[in-house]
């Protein structure tokens, strides 16, 4: 059956949501658990050591999460042809994790350091070798999204049930870390068993290994830019301020990454579609309403909700994370945006190497905004830093998409109208805190009935026409003979 590349592949998109929903679930149960439990400054210590092993497992990465996905994406589902690009192309994650955790050692013992924290620098060291084997490049060039969910929902299922029971006070820090570095191992070992049909194609190949150092560069230096300008401003605030500060950003700052991560999932499900066939505009039009669809009521809702959102996933040591929240909610209005250019306009028309110029000026906006404003407004700065380094992102994507990718009237206007979201949550925030004391109920009745206003709003005032392909698309909407 040939593929329809026009319409929106929701049955794929249903299964990698599904994936980062159990990402962003099965977090926000342990969440509170963990900030209440560890404090601020235990909490303070896992920011700076996650900042590290994110960087590590970029650089590690060597750029193979999105050249893997687009060599992949151009061959048939399961071409034997490409065995041997596949495992040298995971040969190069494990020599890079290798350097990449030497060089994290060097970094972190050439400096002082608090006692007791050497045996969590040692389990992190282990994180980053085995973290970058975890082949989600391969399984989504394969279209295996199930494969993933269940993967991911074994993995998360046992860091929630470990950490309730074997981290019970701030001096179990050590365990919750152990935890984690079981959680990657076995993520690793689950990838590595299936791939295990591919073994039996291994041939060293160094002119297919050059060949494939050569292709990566870009993507490398665009993966490790574009973590660079999101992740120095932690290491930045560990180094000048209190492990409490650090904390309270950490807190506002994981609220907001852990739910970006959807709209990333979703925009690798497009980057696959768009390359097995034809680049189809619609279906980056459609796309690019749903991400916007998805994403600004979300923002909406954490920027005015932001304090019974900290309160109730962190309690009240966590109050100054409320007005960075506040600040990180403005991300949803451009993250989303910033990667559907990124995967869905730029990459799929071979256009690395001007991505890789707009992240290196990002970069040195970056580090120029974080060193200026930390200094001033320590965490409050470091949060606004990172908001207008991805606005001056997503602007220039936008600048230089013209030729490849443009937005039609009709579409801009409903992207107008999207806002209107914001005085929805508004009012409804505003009823809701005057009415209801207590700060879950607040926060499920604040978002249920801010989305039970908008959604309808969209629909019948402003003829959403994202809204009514939703409705289309729904089961019952079909008739019986209706095709598969």
């Amino acid at each position: 059956m040939a593929d329809n590349n026009n319409k929106i592949p929701f049955r794929q998109l249903l299964l990698q949501y599904s994936n980062t929903a159990l990402n962003i679930i099965f977090p926000l149960v342990l969440f509170p658990y963990m900030t209440r439990t560890l404090g601020p400054e235990g909490y303070g210590i896992i920011g700076y050591y996650e900042s590290l092993l994110s960087i590590v497992a970029i650089l590690s990465s060597f750029g193979v999460q999105y050249f893997g996905l687009k060599q992949l994406s151009k061959s048939a589902i399961g071409a034997v042809d490409q065995a041997n690009t596949v495992l040298h192309l995971l040969l190069i994650n494990i020599v890079m994790a290798v350097a990449g955790m030497l060089v994290y050692l060097v970094y972190v013992f050439s400096r002082p350091m608090q006692e007791g924290l050497a045996p969590i620098t040692f389990l992190y060291a282990w994180a980053m070798l085995i973290y970058i084997i975890h082949l989600d490049w391969y399984f989504q060039s394969q279209e295996k999204f199930k494969l993933i969910f269940i993967r991911t929902f074994i993995a998360r299922l046992f860091v929630l049930i470990a950490a309730f029971v074997f981290v019970r006070k701030p001096a179990d820090l050590i365990y919750y870390i152990l935890i984690s570095a079981i959680n990657y191992t076995f993520i690793a070992g689950f990838a590595i068993w299936k791939i295990k049909p591919l073994f039996a194609q291994w041939k060293w190949d160094p002119q297919l290994f050059k060949t494939l150092i050569k292709s990566l560069w870009p993507f490398a230096i665009l993966g490790f830019l574009g973590l660079f300008y999101f992740s120095f401003d932690t290491i930045l605030l560990a180094r000048i301020g209190p492990l409490k500060e650090v904390g309270y950003y950490a807190v506002a700052a994981k609220i907001v990454r852990i739910g970006l991560n959807v709209f990333t999932g979703a925009s690798v499900v497009f980057f696959v579609k768009l390359f097995r066939s034809d680049i189809s505009q619609q279906l980056q039009a459609d796309s690019l309403l749903m991400t916007i669809h998805l994403s600004f009521p979300i923002a909406a809702i954490l920027f005015f909700f932001a304090e019974p959102v900290i309160l109730f996933i962190s309690g009240n040591k966590y109050l100054p994370s409320v007005e960075l929240l506040q600040i990180f909610s403005l991300l949803w209005l451009i993250v989303p945006f910033h990667y559907f250019f990124n995967l869905q306009v730029f990459m799929v028309n071979n256009k690395e190497w001007l991505i890789l110029r707009i992240f290196l000026v990002a970069s040195v906006l970056s580090l120029l905004l974080n060193i200026v404003l930390i200094q001033y407004w320590q965490s409050v700065g470091a949060a606004w830093a990172i908001v207008l380094t991805e606005a001056v992102v997503l602007a220039s994507f936008i600048a230089f998409s013209r030729g490849l990718f443009r937005l039609h009237k009709p579409q801009l206007l409903e992207i107008i109208a999207v806002l209107a979201v914001f005085p929805i949550a508004y009012l409804v925030y505003q009823v809701s805190h005057r009415f209801i004391n207590n700060h879950l109920m607040q926060l499920m009745a604040g978002t249920l009935i801010t989305l039970l206003l908008h959604v309808p709003i969209q629909y019948f005032l402003f003829r959403s026409s994202f809204w009514r392909n939703v409705k289309k698309a729904l089961p019952w909407q079909k008739g019986p003979n209706h095709p598969v």
